[in-house]
C-alpha cells in the first residue's frame, strides 16, 4: 500500500517529493566572508556564483540567525562549525537585517570548494616609502 501511494504522489508531481533531492558529501558551504558584529556576523563579502549569491545575500548584511540560533556575540568560528556541521543540499534558514529592514533569506548550501579556507588568508601589510 506505501509503494501505491509513494507511486501515485511521484505520477501527480507531489512538490514536497520531488524538491526532496539526496544530500551531498562533506560539508556545506555557503560562500561569504565575514566578521562577528555584537548584533551578529557582518557579511563582508559575498563569493561569485556561490549559494549565498543565489539566495541574494549581499555584503553588508548582518547575519542574526540561523536555522533560528543566534549569532549575537558569537564569534566567526560558531557559524563555520554550524554551516560545516551541514551537508551540501541542506537549505538553511538565515535571518538577517540588511540596512534598516529585517528579512528571512533561504539558503541552499553548496559543497566546499577545493581552495576553501575557513579563516582568511593573511595579507602582509602594504609599507609604503617616501
Amino acid at each position: 500500500m506505501t509503494s501505491l501511494i509513494l507511486i501515485t504522489a511521484l505520477a501527480l508531481g507531489a512538490p514536497a517529493l520531488k524538491e526532496k533531492e539526496p544530500l551531498g558529501t562533506g560539508p556545506g558551504y555557503i560562500g561569504i566572508t565575514f566578521q562577528a558584529d555584537g548584533d551578529g556576523l557582518l557579511i563582508t563579502e559575498v563569493k561569485p556564483d556561490s549559494p549565498a549569491t543565489k539566495a541574494n545575500l549581499k555584503a553588508n548584511d548582518v547575519i542574526l540567525k540561523v536555522d533560528g540560533f543566534s549569532m549575537a556575540n558569537e564569534d566567526t568560528s560558531a557559524f563555520v562549525k554550524l554551516v560545516g556541521g551541514m551537508r551540501p543540499g541542506t537549505i538553511v534558514t538565515l535571518d538577517i537585517r540588511r540596512g534598516k529592514e529585517s528579512m528571512v533569506l533561504k539558503v541552499k548550501l553548496g559543497p566546499r570548494p577545493a581552495d576553501f579556507s575557513p579563516t582568511p588568508i593573511p595579507r602582509p601589510p602594504i609599507i609604503i616609502d617616501e
